[in-house]
């Protein structure tokens, strides 16, 4: 067992202790460890290294964490105050030797006690960061209840927040960084929700945390940086990390890709049967295009990713242009664009078409040079599958329209466009009648002859469904096959809303009106279906 004796206080005299709160936890022949408060001083790293001969490793430490530990490796505090030792549990207590006693302090112990861990910078050398333990990220499952407060440090509050988000199938963790305080928000079935406010202090450390985690460059404070991270524990789960410089500091935002509980088949995705023949019929057709329209977090990503393993077998070459690759398929070829060295959507699908393939899947149709190979593609043989950003199923085909598509073209290729959007469900636990809701379903839609034989439903909040009533989200779908009536309409230019109507004639159910399907059975509340389809006017 490694020691912190005399020979390494002498290595780091207490004057550098007390000015930067740091602490030499354990030294070799070549390596210095340093508990550190602020482990990105990369002048302070660069100081020691010159001072000591050795390439020195940070290690990342509140500073109450330091305090109480110089006190006893060094005989007093950094305020000059007598050594802390009735601070301690009395069973922490015995793991210390007051430096009259001794003049060494197991290096295990102080790492122990006081929650130090490993904590590599960006300016290390590459065989520096070999040595260092790629996560200490050890997450007990037993932890159900997250306790973090000012003397916690940033590895277990990083660990924690990360669990306690992965364990109430949160979909985001915000870090907010305030004047006073680091706000923490998960995102739960869709709504940001505040889950507990964390000690200023703390923010250097567990942004800097999160970004090791993420091979981010902790110096970099003043741009935007990308990264994804996995922690130890759930293999399963994605961490996509995106760090923001705001007033108070940087933000951090994890999205969390649980692949465990995913399941893509287009049989789960809600479809009732004859949305789902349509669908089905529409991949099985050799060539032309399917869209997926709606906005961002409307389950977009899970309805393309379903159709790409119905159609995911050895005799098919599925080729893949994603930003960014969210989940990965065994079996199809996926690539991750770069637009930094010129590899973006439409890069990519150029690339495909000497790939050999039977299927193309083109994350989002941005621009028009996109949308123009897309369609080529798919009037050459080519099943293609992407999705647009509009408010319905007919308001894609006035997108393409209006860049610069042909509507011939778009008359041609498009086959089918799928419109979503996600309502969050009523908890099974808590659900009860709302009988305050009977005018809104009037003006939902609801005949009031049939009024009568429609109960909507609520939740009332229980601890199932952390007091909101509701606990996950369903997909409400408006299936939209580009019939004969359509091809003249598109021809003409015709507006959405004539699309929609001309398609309402023959059949085409609207988002709103599976809404009130999913009302009628009980499945979400009015509020959802009204908040979700709001655009959805009649016409």
């Amino acid at each position: 067992t490694c020691s912190i004796d005399g020979s390494l206080r002498e290595l780091v005299p207490y004057d550098v202790v007390h000015q930067h709160l740091v602490l030499p936890v354990r030294k070799t022949t070549t390596r210095l460890n340093l508990a550190m408060a602020d482990p990105t001083n990369a002048s302070l790293l660069d100081d020691l290294r010159f001072r000591t001969g050795l390439h020195v490793i940070p290690m990342v430490a509140t500073e109450s964490d330091l305090r109480t530990a110089i006190s006893h490796v060094y005989g007093q505090s950094p305020d000059g105050s007598s050594p802390l030792m009735e601070t301690m549990p009395n069973e922490e207590r015995s793991n210390f030797k007051s430096q009259g006693d001794s003049d060494r302090v197991s290096a295990n112990s102080v790492s122990k006690s006081f929650g130090l861990y490993s904590f590599p910078t960006n300016g290390l050398h590459d065989q520096e960061r070999s040595l260092i333990l790629q996560d200490k990220a050890e997450v007990s499952h037993e932890k159900r209840h997250i306790k973090i407060d000012k003397d916690s440090s940033a590895v277990d509050a990083v660990n924690r927040l990360v669990q306690q988000g992965i364990e109430m199938e949160a979909s985001d963790i915000h870090f907010e960084p305030m004047e006073n305080m680091i706000r923490i928000r998960f995102r739960l079935d869709g709504v940001l929700r505040p889950i507990q406010n964390l000690p200023k202090n703390l923010h250097q450390a567990l942004l800097a945390r999160v970004k090791i985690l993420s091979d981010l460059d902790i110096a970099e404070r003043r741009l935007p940086q990308d990264g994804r991270m996995k922690m130890e524990g759930f293999p399963h789960v994605d961490i996509r990390v995106a760090i923001l410089p705001c007033l108070f500091g940087e933000k951090a935002v994890l999205r969390l890709l649980n692949q465990s509980g995913l399941s893509l088949h287009l049989t789960n995705l809600g479809l009732n049967q004859p949305d789902l023949d349509r669908v089905t019929t529409a991949l099985e057709n050799p060539y032309g295009m399917i869209l997926v329209t709606g906005p961002t977090g409307s389950g977009k990503t899970t309805t393309l990713y379903s159709a790409l393993q119905f159609l995911n077998t050895p005799q098919m070459n599925i080729v893949t242009v994603e930003d960014p690759v969210e989940y990965q398929i065994q079996g199809i070829n996926q690539l991750q664009i770069h637009e930094e060295i010129g590899l973006n959507f439409s890069t990519g699908l150029r690339a495909f078409l000497r790939q050999d393939p039977d299927v193309m899947m083109v994350g989002e149709i941005r621009d028009r040079e996109t949308a123009q190979i897309a369609i080529q593609a798919s009037l050459t043989g080519h099943r293609v599958l992407s999705t647009l950003h509009t408010m319905n199923a007919p308001g894609a085909i006035t997108r393409l329209i209006d860049m610069n598509i042909e509507p011939f073209l778009v008359s041609s290729a498009v086959s089918l466009i799928v419109g979503q959007r996600l309502v969050r469900k009523i908890c099974d636990h808590c659900r009860e009648c709302d009988t305050a809701s009977r005018p809104q379903l009037l003006e939902l839609g609801f005949d009031k002859d049939a009024l009568v034989a429609v109960q909507a439903m609520k939740g009332r909040g229980c601890a199932s469904c952390h007091l909101t009533g509701f606990k996950g989200r369903m997909a409400l779908f408006e299936i939209l096959p580009i019939f004969e009536g359509l091809h003249a309409k598109i021809l003409a230019r015709a507006s959405t809303n004539e699309l929609k109507l001309c398609a309402i004639h023959e059949g085409f159910r609207t988002l709103r009106q599976a809404g009130l399907s999913a009302v009628q059975s009980g499945l979400t509340t009015v509020g959802e279906v009204f908040a979700e389809t709001r655009s959805d006017v009649s016409v």
